[in-house]
């Protein structure tokens, strides 16, 4: 069965987690033929040594010595279009990291939680008056789209469409890719918009920003935008679904969280690790290389198996247990080395925001698991389609928001 391991079937959608664990048992690695084959790292320093050693295993897309295309980039099989620097390497991925990360700093993200806030507190303005609602369509997705598209300088009225064209490249529906390349046009359009008219936002500075000397091209700042809706997007809002769906399972956790806030960034990082929302980045080997005592090749594909490493016995005591209090943590869910998820701060903050108003406003919320739909695909990201919630109906925090919030603390911008 190892020589049909699919990461991208429904099989292992459902029983991922045990997929891995019977793997970790017999090997270090596991081969799969599909896909023109490729091999699966499934322990927590093998992931973590293929992730920083970017000489050996790549994630841009390479040729072979004729100048040939390899099949390449993070996706496997490869993704028919390149994702920004997620798919290159140093040194151009850390000269175009180098403008965008100001934006996702530590310092940043801290500055921007009072205006964070208050797109949770719209978000849960909008439904809190039904007594019911979909955590995952009503909820999660309106909240963290419009801090994206706020941060990036979009016009928040795209959000939903947006998320519509990037959920069908999630469960990687047939037309997923007709609407990537109208996403691309309309991103494109608001670029060329932004470079005549000017912007608020990170797309903005990417217009003013040069490399080198040169300035950043239209269709290279369409695609980084483009990147980070893709990152962003649907990671954090699994990160969330698993963590109310957890909390409703374990009480004893949830009044551990309401009585005391302050291990909310602690229980955070348990959720990233045991349920890890982002499964796997692949990698393609640059030069031969050994690790985990097996040879690998130049053009040799790799599967860098993020869920399977948080789950690694050696790295994490009673690693099968999800334990909200859990430290040291370090789990591989935002990645290490110079590919280091660059909105990890972001995702972190939004997550934290959330819960902690869902456990101060929708104290009662019990999840319908009957109802609740997963990704039946999850090679992108292991969350949900649907969520449905019940819980006491309240107030309205804001009179004056309706479809958008109206933000009144400042602009998230770079510290």
């Amino acid at each position: 069965m190892a020589d049909e391991f699919d990461h991208h079937s429904a099989d292992f959608a459902r029983n991922w987690r045990e997929t891995y664990g019977a793997a970790r048992a017999k090997c270090p690695v596991l081969h799969s033929d599909l896909y023109d084959g490729y091999d699966v790292l499934l322990k927590h320093a093998d992931v973590k040594e293929a992730f920083r050693d970017y000489e050996s295993f790549a994630s841009e897309r390479l040729t072979d010595d004729d100048g040939v295309p390899l099949d390449g980039g993070v996706g496997i099989p490869e993704h028919p279009f390149r994702i920004g620097f997620l798919e290159m390497d140093p040194p151009d991925s850390l000269a175009l990291r180098r403008i965008a990360n100001p934006w996702f700093s530590p310092r940043t993200v801290a500055a921007g939680r009072p205006r964070i806030q208050e797109a949770v507190t719209w978000a849960v303005d909008q439904i809190i008056e039904r007594g019911e609602c979909d955590l995952i369509i009503d909820l999660a997705n309106p909240f963290q789209c419009v801090v994206l598209l706020d941060i990036l300088g979009i016009p928040l009225d795209r959000w939903k469409a947006y998320k519509e064209v990037i959920d069908k490249e999630v469960a990687q529906e047939d037309d997923a890719i007709e609407g990537i390349q109208w996403i691309l046009g309309d991103l494109f359009d608001e670029v060329e918009h932004q470079r005549e008219h000017g912007g608020d936002g990170l797309i903005a500075q990417l217009l003013a920003a040069d490399v080198e000397g040169v300035t950043v091209d239209d269709d290279l700042i369409t695609e980084l935008t483009l990147m980070l809706l893709l990152g962003g997007m649907d990671t954090t809002i699994a990160t969330i679904g698993h963590a109310i769906r957890h909390l409703d399972q374990h009480p004893d956790d949830r009044r551990r969280l309401m009585d005391d806030p302050a291990l909310m960034p602690t229980a955070v990082e348990e959720v990233l690790r045991y349920y890890s929302p982002a499964t796997a980045m692949g990698r393609t080997v640059r030069k031969p290389v050994t690790l985990a005592g097996q040879q690998f090749e130049r053009g040799d594909r790799v599967l860098c198996a993020i869920a399977s490493a948080n789950q690694d016995e050696d790295a994490f005591p009673n690693a099968d247990v999800m334990d909200i209090a859990r430290r040291p943590n370090p789990h591989l869910t935002f990645g290490t080395g110079t590919h280091r998820c660059i909105g990890m701060d972001l995702a972190r903050t939004n997550t934290e925001l959330f819960l902690n108003a869902v456990l101060r406003r929708l104290p009662d919320f019990t999840v319908d698991h009957d109802r609740v739909r997963t990704h039946d695909s999850i090679p992108h990201a292991n969350g949900f389609q649907s969520m449905p919630i019940r819980y006491s109906k309240g107030e309205r925090s804001r009179a004056d928001d309706g479809a958008f919030p109206v933000f009144s603390a400042p602009r998230i911008l770079p510290v």
